[in-house]
């Protein structure tokens, strides 16, 4: 047939969902990257060796009231902290809060206590400090809880 017009095919649709989420974190991520790590100390001399560690937070939403607390450990005894070593003598020394060591953080006590912007690392500075005196020979060690209340 000439002339006939041509037949128009439909066209064919198809359809589906697109799934959307997302997950919004309003959390902090509390690391201590550098403990505090004492050099060798002589049982005959008397030094008051100070060494120099960190704590960073990073919290993903900004948290206008944050603590951070150090506890004192196991072998703290009344409110001195103190290192143990394997024939359980112990090792006292003190945790400040600034290089002069005039701020000692107490048992429990908080190193830092205010607001934290978002994403930003916050990198707290403490200062370990074994007063002089002589100690029995040994290898010491010992963990303090830090914790983040926000």
């Amino acid at each position: 047939m000439i002339g006939a017009p041509l037949a128009l095919q439909a066209a064919e649709v198809a359809s589906t969902t697109l799934s959307v989420t997302a997950t919004v974190l309003d959390s902090c991520l509390l690391t201590a990257p550098a403990g505090l790590v004492f050099a060798s100390l002589n049982t005959g001399v008397v030094t008051n060796q100070m060494v120099q560690g960190t704590v960073t937070v990073v919290c993903m939403a900004a948290k206008p009231s944050v603590t951070i607390k150090l506890e004192g450990g196991d072998n703290a005894i009344a409110s001195q902290r103190n290192m143990k070593s394997v024939a359980n003598d112990l090792l006292p020394y003190i945790i400040t809060s600034d290089a002069g060591h005039a701020t000692a953080v107490a048992l429990g006590g908080n190193l830092f206590s205010g607001a934290l912007t978002a994403v930003t690392p916050s990198i707290f500075s403490v200062y370990g400090q074994i007063p002089a005196g002589t100690y029995p020979a040994g290898i010491y060690t010992h963990t303090v809880w830090v914790t983040l209340n926000y």
